[in-house]
């Protein structure tokens, strides 16, 4: 084989060229020997270089920004080399290239003891006032001033938090309050490194119970707020009245910032006693001082479920007919749910049964009165109970609701009938209304002996009758008519005479 061509048609190795020595004179390098082949710092972050500001065309730093009575733009050049500004144009950008790669974010230093931090790649930066720090106990946000000179720095950062060198000083002058400028008192800027920290929340009881948060502390915040979306994934929109929150945004509560040094932040939500609850958690820091205040965004949502009870339901009340009597047939039931505690858990679903007939099956979220509608046909006897249940098991029926559909009827005869405010041309007639109307009364029928004068649509229980003229007898009387028909007329006929003129 040696010295033999490489072949396409063959399936023979290529050993060697044609006139070179048999074998490779130069073997491949084996995964081995690239390892360790390795520099010691393999892998780690590298430290950004110096920042650098951009140069006009003397060749002097220039933020390149517009600088305003109350804040300044600054633009500047990570993890690149100089460039020479362009001869044309002072407010040359340059090619950034990759500059951003490896960055994590950038400290602006304003009269070295004041700091702005900014997350991220980004080379620019609007400041409209800075943490003075002369007091690291207790930083002071202190707003951009007109007609005022500021010596800014710049430094960036890697993922691991090592600051590499800061820039050379450039010096900043803020304008005079102008007659197109509008002087601005601005609120501080809200913090956005809100991180949660291990361990994420777990739930503290075994039935159900409160969820355990625990977040890293952010610097110079008042407080936290804690909210709940208990149907993740819906909005029903923004709150207008709570900027920042959707409408199903619940707040469970807020915890204050704690003393200097401590790094963590716990909180610990109302107990949760529904089981398979799905809730969706996120927190927002507050900062409350002279100048109003700002928020935070907020924490990525921490999505989860309950899990299902662990013990057996007890037994629920039992339920009551909400409209009495029952009408056209339809029997309306409220469940009264049961008493939740160390030996009964919270139930997933109700099974309601006339008799041993399950006729209906509902969930309902706890405390919640949940409400259950049947028809029925008249005269048709019932015997309702209700049962709890979740993943455990099923709870005893609570104690039986009996009772019979009754038949639809004409309403009775309203009572009361008066007249009243008699005058040569009409009067005034008042009723009460029947008892027990099943279907409820829908209009009245005012008769003058067998004329209809008026038609009432109820519960009106009062009309005015015209038309009559001086010294007319009348005879008044009612009747009240529902969806089954009109019922018989009230008696005694109430008589008497319109006045003479």
């Amino acid at each position: 084989m040696a010295n033999e061509r490489w072949n396409l048609n063959t399936t023979s190795d290529l050993t060697a060229e044609p006139g070179t020595p048999v074998g490779l004179v130069n073997q491949p390098r084996t995964a081995a020997q690239h390892l360790a082949d390795r520099p010691s710092d393999y892998g780690e972050q590298v430290v950004p270089p110096k920042p650098l500001w951009y140069l006009d065309k003397a060749g002097e730093p220039h933020s390149l920004g517009v600088n305003e009575p109350h804040q300044f733009l600054l633009f500047w050049r990570s993890n690149v080399g100089d460039m020479a500004a362009d001869l044309d144009d002072s407010y040359y950008m340059g090619v950034t290239g990759l500059q951003g790669v490896g960055v994590a974010g950038h400290r602006v230093t304003i009269n070295t003891t004041g700091e702005v931090h900014q997350p991220g790649g980004e080379s620019s930066a609007t400041i409209s006032g800075f943490w003075d720090k002369s007091d690291p106990e207790d930083p002071v946000w202190t707003p951009i001033e007109p007609e005022t000179a500021y010596t800014v720095t710049v430094a960036a950062h890697n993922q691991a938090g090592e600051f590499g060198p800061e820039s050379d000083e450039l010096t900043v002058t803020t304008p005079a309050v102008g007659y197109d400028r509008q002087q601005l008192t601005l609120p501080p800027r809200p913090p956005n490194d809100l991180d949660f920290a291990a361990p994420l929340p777990v739930i503290t009881t075994a039935g159900g119970g409160g969820i355990q948060l625990r977040w890293t502390t952010v610097p110079n915040v008042t407080k936290y707020e804690i909210f709940d979306n208990p149907t993740p994934g819906t909005t029903d929109g923004m709150d207008s009245s709570r900027p920042g929150l959707s409408s199903r945004d619940v707040k469970l509560g807020e915890v204050n910032q704690p003393s200097a040094g401590t790094p963590t932040v716990t909180f610990t939500t109302p107990a949760y006693t529904t089981p398979r609850r799905r809730f969706a958690l996120k927190v927002r820091a507050v900062r409350t001082n002279s100048y109003g205040t700002a928020y935070s965004e907020f924490s990525p949502p921490l999505r989860g479920a309950l899990p299902a009870s662990t013990v057996a339901p007890g037994t629920p009340g039992a339920p009551s007919l909400t409209v009495s009597p029952v009408v056209g047939g339809q029997v309306q039931l409220t469940i009264s749910p049961p008493t939740i505690n160390g030996s009964n858990g919270a139930p997933e679903y109700y099974a309601v049964y006339d008799g041993t007939r399950q006729v209906a099956v509902v969930n309902s979220p706890l405390g919640a009165a949940p409400h259950v509608t049947l028809q029925y046909t008249a005269a048709q006897t019932y015997s309702f109970t209700v049962a709890a249940g979740n993943s455990s098991g099923v709870s005893a029926p609570s104690s039986a609701l009996t009772g019979t559909v009754p038949t639809p009827a004409v309403p009775g005869a309203p009572t009361a009938v008066a007249v009243t405010n008699v005058t040569t041309t009409g009067m005034t007639v008042n009723w009460a209304a029947p008892a027990g109307a099943n279907p409820p009364v829908t209009s009245y029928k005012v008769y003058d002996g067998s004329t209809v004068k008026a038609t009432v649509t109820a519960p009106a229980a009062t009309t005015n009758l015209t038309g009559y003229s001086a010294e007319t007898a009348y005879s008044i009387q009612v009747a009240a008519v529902n969806g089954t028909g009109e019922g018989s007329k009230s008696s005694p006929a109430v008589t008497g005479t319109t006045p003479a003129t």
